[in-house]
């Protein structure tokens, strides 16, 4: 594989081999020609018109009885930011890339990690000396310097002060002493791995673009997981003692009801493993967040949303919206997701769905064989009809 820009001279197996999850880097000028789509006003102009997730985290309070690092949540209104103070607060937005389609370049780069491990683009807008002060994070993050400089503080060890400060929404380490900095400043980037001390504050003006990566924990695999399936009237079935004896203690919980009633949960899980598959496709595709945004399309957008796929237009993919694949190891079928849903296809379309998980643009001649195929033609108009494919220009 080709090196990528954003990675400075490494490659990209050279950067997962030595860094990935592993330490920190710095790479200068990762993105040198990067052109910022909005100005500040109009970033805040996003909250305050759209359902973006959006905070504002002042290092010293705001309101009648301001306490050390508050934060508030969009949406915002005018006043909200006409009544910040000049210095100490920082403003940030998630899932940018939704409401700024061109950001999605940000993104791109960092392809060669799969796109279900890829959760979303915030930005953050600091006025000088703003942050969200020293903390941890639970996964890996690009943190991209977009205008001004901000000056990153980190603490490379393990052995370090953990407590946070109490009686705060935000997880803000107590102590903290770094025994690394770096000055970033337009275009340079640092990476770092999850659960590393960091604390970045603004050296005047600035904002910073983060790509963050999605780590499920085993919590929310197993959660999730067995919500999916314990509906079912498989897991209706209720535990039966027909051949029950006569036990002298009432008390005692008898070994052979432990296994029986353990059989039945165990038993109920087993019935479900030829599911989990399928369920991790599903599962990792899933659109989180809010993305009815049809309401602010123009009724010919509109129009052409619901009578669905047209033989001869060509279509796009919104960033948001994940499709992924699974190669059967043994049966010729590839199965195929797209927003948590799931359909499986022949294994001779396995090329378009590689091109079709790759691509965010596909010509009526890439979508000719593929469409004739009556699922995924389901598929692609039920895609259509949610707003994630839409006709290109």
């Amino acid at each position: 594989m080709e090196k990528l820009s954003v990675l400075g001279d490494l490659s990209p197996q050279q950067f997962l081999d030595e860094y990935w999850q592993k330490q920190p880097v710095v790479i200068r000028q990762a993105f040198p020609d990067l052109e910022l789509p909005f100005t500040p006003e109009e970033l805040a102009g996003i909250t305050c018109d759209t359902n973006a997730p959006s905070r504002i985290i002042v290092e010293h309070g705001f309101g009648s009885k301001p306490t050390p690092w508050q934060d508030k949540h969009g949406p915002f209104t005018d006043e909200d930011f006409t009544s910040l103070p000049d210095t100490h607060w920082t403003f940030l937005v998630n899932d940018l890339e939704r409401y700024v389609p061109e950001l999605g370049n940000l993104i791109e780069p960092f392809r060669f990690i799969p796109d279900w491990r890829i959760d979303d683009l915030m930005v953050s807008y600091a006025a000088d000396h703003g942050s969200v002060g020293p903390h941890t994070d639970e996964y890996d993050v690009f943190l991209i310097q977009g205008m001004g400089k901000r000056r990153w503080k980190i603490i490379n060890h393990d052995d370090y002060p953990k407590d946070i400060i109490p009686d705060l929404s935000l997880s803000i380490l107590a102590e903290f002493e770094a025994d690394q900095e770096w000055l970033l400043e337009a275009g340079d980037m640092l990476y770092l791995p999850p659960n590393v001390p960091h604390y970045g504050i603004a050296e005047g003006e600035c904002m910073t673009f983060s790509v963050g990566f999605r780590a499920p924990s085993k919590q929310e695999l197993i959660q999730n997981w067995v919500e999916s399936f314990t509906n079912t009237p498989a897991f209706k079935q209720r535990y039966q003692d027909a051949q029950r004896k006569v036990q002298l203690s009432s008390g005692e919980i008898h070994q052979e009801d432990i296994n029986a009633l353990s059989k039945l949960l165990l038993d109920g899980l087993h019935l479900q493993e030829h599911n989990l598959t399928q369920w991790l496709g599903k599962y990792l595709t899933e659109t989180r967040g809010d993305h009815s945004q049809n309401e602010k399309l123009e009724d010919q957008t509109k129009l052409a949303l619901a009578e669905g796929y047209k033989p001869n237009d060509n279509y796009e993919r919104e960033s948001y919206l994940r499709f992924a694949y699974i190669e059967s190891q043994d049966t010729a079928i590839i199965d195929f997701f797209a927003n948590g849903k799931h359909i499986t296809l022949p294994i001779e379309h396995k090329k378009t769905i590689q091109q079709l998980s790759s691509d965010y643009y596909y010509s009526a001649e890439s979508l000719s064989k593929i469409i004739t195929n009556p699922d995924f033609k389901t598929l692609f108009n039920e895609l259509i009809a949610e707003g994630g494919i839409y006709p290109a220009d």
